[in-house]
């Protein structure tokens, strides 16, 4: 409390200075505060005056993305801003594959504050949605997956011929209704039991496909209860929107949400979009993560549980509160973002500015100067089957970042992460067999960072993985998973891990091809293995590559230019050709990363030999 009250005292101080006393300057910034701008400000003078400006310009990025002084921003940097302003047509490679993706915000790709504007100025689409009847989507207590289009078509006869049935004794019995005939014997229980549970399912999928139709995902003739493929890769791509997981399945997080109204939705997306910008400009990374939890912004729970918690692990002793959260919730406040339509009104007000000054409390003191940082990664629950075998980790791995702050190791955040495992591999030409890929344990460096990286498959890769189906007999070559992309294997941060070694007094790393980076794969993250490499959910890896680029040293080396060659072979020829690994950004003093060995689970203690 002596902690809002504070604010509360330097924002009034704060804003009758700046009301008093314009400042005179060619870059003037507004200063806001309850929903209006309560006078300017120099930009250089912004955080002398205690405030932090927010980019809310169409040209920003996440902080990796961005040009430093005299350094170039990556090139990937251009492709991002078309993507996030849905110009999909301007994205370059990434077009085709974001088309069909949709929605990107679970890539880490950020709409714009225009898209956000239009989102919330659709009255028709909020119109269509309100019209949805989800009261089964409510009554669902079970989760609803894909199915052949034969099986879900004769789901929907069924509901309709049973209820015809029961009908019929209704009236044969010259009973009330199907209660009252559910009431005469077991038998009927059972069978109107049965008809609930057909008609709320079917029922459940109409409003989930009439929500789909509403968001232009799905077309009208698709409306028949029927949970096929069509509807899977609809809600797909809602999920995406939605920044969940997104798994296909229609259970009781979707069936939440869903009925939540579209406004709202669209609101906490914009709540979202302002986060990472506040993020961007504080230098936060702490979420909360690493202790209790993130706290809801204004109320709201703006990310699914798998992004923020990692199944078998307690809050660490000492952890860093969500800082991200209050900010976040005072910068809404302070620009008026207080619900859907007060959000709408400013983002369609005219000379929208392109920064605006707010006042925030304070980073914590450790964020001063260079930290000192160290990151731990937990294997959690590990087996060394000899085959491959379906196992479920009770401890899921996990990767801390911790600062170091006088004596005290400060865990900032605890993020949800991926360990090696049964994966497919090309012996020859003609063979590829499951072999056991692992994660080294012991003490790594993070030395350097490359920036929309490319991912050069190792000849153990095999062709059938790099060529995807489009239907009809055509297949095309996974050029966004090879990357640049925000769909690469190795997303838009990827960390390299370092084996140092002493030889003649003289440092040397190995490069033992292992990472930690962003992937596309985000359901790996809750559930799945990985080649050996310690996958990031992608807006994780994004925060952290900035993180790192504000508070630790750094030299911006640039493209780093590579030459790798490769014809797959695969229903037909398809020829690699990869000439940077992507924008490389070196450590000189590299981060410590310290890998644990988990929980050996199996009887072997070792992995097999492969």
């Amino acid at each position: 409390m002596r902690l809002v009250a504070a604010v509360i005292v330097v924002q009034a101080f704060l804003i009758a200075v700046a009301a008093a006393a314009p400042a005179a300057c060619e870059d003037e910034l507004p200063v806001f505060a309850d929903g209006a701008a309560r006078g300017s400000v120099c930009r250089p003078d912004a955080d002398a005056a205690g405030l932090t400006i927010i980019d809310l310009s169409a040209s920003w990025t996440p902080g990796v993305l961005a040009a430093d002084g005299p350094a170039a921003a990556p090139a990937y940097r251009d492709v991002y801003l078309a993507l996030a302003a849905e110009r999909y047509e301007d994205a370059g490679a990434d077009r085709a594959v974001a088309t069909r993706d949709g929605y990107l915000e679970i890539y880490g790709i950020l709409p714009t504050l225009e898209v956000l504007r239009a989102r919330l100025a659709d009255s028709a689409r909020h119109r269509c949605h309100d019209q949805v009847d989800d009261g089964a989507l409510t009554a669902l207590d079970r989760v609803v997956v894909e199915e052949p289009a034969r099986e879900g078509r004769a789901r929907v006869r069924q509901a309709r011929s049973l209820r015809a049935q029961l009908e019929r004794q209704v009236a044969k019995r010259e009973v009330a209704d199907l209660d009252a005939l559910a009431a005469s014997s077991a038998y009927y229980r059972r069978r109107v039991d049965r008809l609930r549970a057909l008609e709320t399912r079917v029922a459940a999928v109409i409003a989930l496909q009439g929500h789909l139709v509403c968001d232009g995902l799905l077309e009208a003739r698709r409306v028949d209860g029927a949970y096929t493929w069509r509807s899977s890769n609809a809600l797909e791509a809602w999920q995406r929107r939605h920044m969940l997981v997104p798994d296909g399945r229609l259970g009781e997080e979707v069936g939440a949400l869903m009925t939540e109204d579209s406004r709202e939705l669209d609101f906490r997306s914009a709540l979202r979009v302002l986060r990472e910008r506040v993020i961007d400009a504080t230098g936060l990374v702490e979420d909360g993560s690493a202790g209790t939890g993130p706290r809801p912004v204004l109320g709201r729970t703006l990310d699914p549980a798998a992004a923020s918690q990692v199944r078998g692990h307690e809050p660490l002793p000492d952890a860093a509160p969500d800082l991200i959260g209050p900010a976040t919730e005072a910068v809404a406040d302070a620009l008026g973002w207080t619900g859907p339509a007060e959000t709408r009104r400013f983002l369609e007000r005219a000379g929208l500015p392109a920064a605006v000054a707010v006042p925030l409390p304070p980073a914590p003191a450790y964020h001063a100067g260079a930290l000192d940082l160290e990151v731990e990664i937990d294997r959690g629950d590990v087996w060394y089957d000899t085959r491959p075998r379906s196992r479920r980790a009770d401890r899921r791995p996990a990767l801390t970042l911790y600062a170091r702050d006088g004596e005290r190791r400060i865990p900032l955040v605890r993020w949800p992460t991926t360990i090696g495992g049964w994966q497919d591999e090309k012996v020859d030409d003609d063979l590829v067999e499951s072999r056991w890929k692992e994660s080294p344990v012991g003490a790594r460096v993070w030395r350097s960072m490359y920036v929309a990286p490319a991912w050069l498959p190792p000849a153990s890769t095999p062709d059938a993985d790099l060529v995807r189906s489009l239907g009809g007999g055509a297949y095309e070559l996974k050029r966004d998973t090879l990357g640049p992309s925000y769909r690469s294997a190795y997303g838009l941060v990827m960390l390299v891990h370092a084996l140092p070694s002493e030889r003649r007094g003289e440092t040397r790393y190995l490069d033992e091809g292992i990472r930690t980076h962003g992937t596309a794969s985000v359901r790996s993250l809750a559930t799945g293995t990985s080649h050996g490499c310690h996958r990031l959910f992608p807006h994780h890896a994004l925060r952290l590559g900035g993180f790192l680029l504000r508070h630790v040293d750094h030299v911006r080396v640039g493209e780093s230019e590579t030459w790798y060659r490769r014809t797959v072979r695969h229903h037909g020829r398809h020829r690699v050709e990869i000439d940077s690994r992507g924008y490389r950004i070196d450590f000189p003093q590299p981060i410590p990363v310290d890998v644990l060995e988990g929980t050996i689970r199996s009887r072997r203690m070792t992995p097999a030999r492969s």
